[in-house]
């Protein structure tokens, strides 16, 4: 069993421990220190508040800009929200790996009692019972350049019955320093350091990641807001066209009533407003279902209805100037603002450090040790009168003693040791660390070969959007043509029909004819304008066009 004076002394020890924690700052910093062992760790967290809807709204109707949109849904896209937490986790990933670095202290304390049999009377006895205490302090700390070093104390406290033992208890006390470093394989730089660059390398990652993800968000709502302009103009189109339709009825109503038209053309002129009038459902219908798209990539609305009012695009429709830069100029601007080059720059630096790990593994291991010891040993002396035989001899004189002893002895210096010593293990076959190496180089090579994809995946979509401009802008020019000349001939045909030359058919078919002109050239003007927006995005200048910091966009919301 453990003495009164052991307990005494391991008591102390605890005490001590707890007065160096916590006497410097009080308790309130005892807390702080603590907390870290049982609190969840205090962070960042995305927490988009209510939807604050921007823009004017007039006669139940808001009026909102493009741009007003855009800042909507870089505060309230749900997705945006979900990708800044992407960007908060990837940050957390190379402090992980910094915890290789962290010291660490150990404090261990065993009990242990034996009762065992004895095969010979030099045992001291038929049997013999030992009681031992271990109890270990230690410290380690880790080192980026691959060296380690440890410091530890040890104790060892047994008391015993056997009566040839001249100490009971017998305390044994150990101090020791321990250098530990590789001279090859970690040498300079341990797997850690590694992994802690390529956490930082797929930060950026994360960077570039949010930034495609805001491009194409950016976009989205471009390409909404504009759909929604079209279909605000073409209902406009259509109510024009029904108010034609209703107003041709009328005049083949009033003919014949008066007996001067058949009642084929009265028919004739019902059906067309009724098909009109279908036309201009679908119109409106169509023009809610692209508001409620709209509604849900600018708001974190569960339901697009919660938004209470229509949306009105405040921007006009207009024709964008002509594109002043070439293909070249363009492609040359992509390499620099579009996210997917710097991924893919950022994926080969990634393989090549990890390919450096896999060199670093195929060296032998060769640790140089080094270690420095200090010993010593108390505890109450037993003197036995051994003249009269070995059998039970009689206590003569007891010396006290104890821990005291043994840890006045221990830094005494007078009793140590050195160690100087190497380490070497070599793999024979070495197979794993070196189809490891085989892997890092292949994929070394897809990295570098993939940023090859990239380059010509985005040079293709700066082409065909550089087509799409080109093409929606003869779109314009020709509907501009279409539109005049419908005009002049819908305004001759009603000349005609006025004065009774011309029928109910060809009115209307000439009606329908205008009708369609204008709705194909606001279509035209309405997809030139998302073309130059497509080739915004193609070569990456979208967020700059709109003065969006990527870095900014990441904290909006995170608190």
């Amino acid at each position: 069993m453990i003495s009164r004076t052991g307990k005494r002394t391991l008591f102390q020890l605890g005490a001590a421990l707890c007065l160096a924690a916590t006497s410097a700052t009080g308790m309130a910093a005892k807390d702080r220190f603590f907390a870290k062992y049982y609190k969840d760790v205090a962070r960042q967290a995305v927490r988009p508040g209510p939807t604050q809807v921007m823009g004017e709204v007039r006669e139940g109707k808001l009026h909102l800009t493009e741009r007003q949109a855009v800042e909507m849904a870089l505060r309230h896209n749900l997705d945006a929200n979900v990708a800044r937490h992407n960007s908060l986790v990837t940050a957390r990933d190379s402090q992980v790996l910094k915890g290789a670095y962290d010291p660490m202290f150990r404090f261990g304390l065993n009990w242990d009692r034996e009762l065992t049999p004895t095969a010979s009377v030099l045992a001291g006895g038929p049997s013999v019972t030992n009681i031992l205490t271990n109890y270990d302090f230690g410290f380690s700390k880790q080192f980026s350049k691959g060296a380690s070093i440890e410091v530890g104390f040890l104790g060892l406290r047994n008391r015993t019955t056997n009566f040839f033992s001249s100490l009971v208890p017998s305390i044994n006390t150990s101090f020791e320093v321990l250098f530990r470093q590789p001279l090859l394989e970690g040498f300079g730089r341990i797997e850690a350091d590694y992994r802690i660059e390529i956490a930082r390398n797929n930060l950026d990652i994360s960077e570039q990641d949010f930034k495609q993800q805001l491009l194409e968000l950016v976009f989205q709502v471009q390409d909404s807001y504009w759909e929604l302009q079209f279909a605000l103009e073409d209902i406009g189109v259509k109510e024009k066209s029904l108010e034609l339709a209703e107003t041709i009825l009328e005049q083949n109503r009033a003919r014949f009533e008066v007996g001067t038209g058949a009642r084929l053309q009265v028919v004739q002129a019902e059906g067309e407003a009724a098909a009109r009038r279908e036309e201009l459902v679908r119109a409106r219908f169509n023009y809610r279902t692209i508001q409620d798209q709209l509604i849900r990539l600018i708001t974190n609305y569960r339901d697009p209805r919660q938004l209470g009012v229509e949306i009105v695009p405040l921007d006009s429709v207009y024709t964008p100037n002509p594109v002043s830069d070439d293909f070249e100029r363009l492609a040359a601007v992509s390499e620099e603002q579009r996210p997917e080059y710097q991924k893919a720059d950022l994926e080969v630096a990634n393989q090549g450090v990890n390919l450096e790990l896999t060199r670093d593994r195929l060296k032998p291991r060769l640790d140089l040790v080094l270690a420095y010891q200090q010993f010593g040993l108390g505890g109450t002396q037993i003197v036995r009168d051994f003249s009269q035989g070995f059998l039970n001899p009689p206590v003569v004189a007891v010396i006290p003693g104890g821990l005291g002893d043994s840890l006045s002895q221990l830094f005494s210096s007078d009793f140590y040791g050195y160690t100087l010593g190497f380490n070497l293990e070599i793999p024979l076959l070495n197979t794993q660390d070196r189809a490891s190496n085989a892997q890092a180089q292949i994929s070394l090579d897809r990295s570098e070969l993939n940023r090859e994809g990239v380059r010509q995946q985005i040079a293709l979509e700066i082409r065909n959007a550089l087509t799409q401009v080109e093409m929606n802008q003869a779109r314009v020019e020709a509907s501009a043509a279409t539109v005049r000349f419908a005009d002049e001939f819908l305004e001759g045909e009603k000349v005609r029909f006025d004065v009774g030359l011309g029928t109910t058919r060809e009115l209307i078919e000439a009606q329908r004819d205008q009708v369609q002109a204008r709705s194909l050239q606001i279509r035209a003007q309405v997809d030139l304008i998302k073309s130059h927006a497509q080739l915004e995005k193609a070569v990456g200048r979208t967020l700059e066009k709109l003065g969006i910091d990527v870095k900014d966009a990441l904290t909006i919301n995170v608190r």
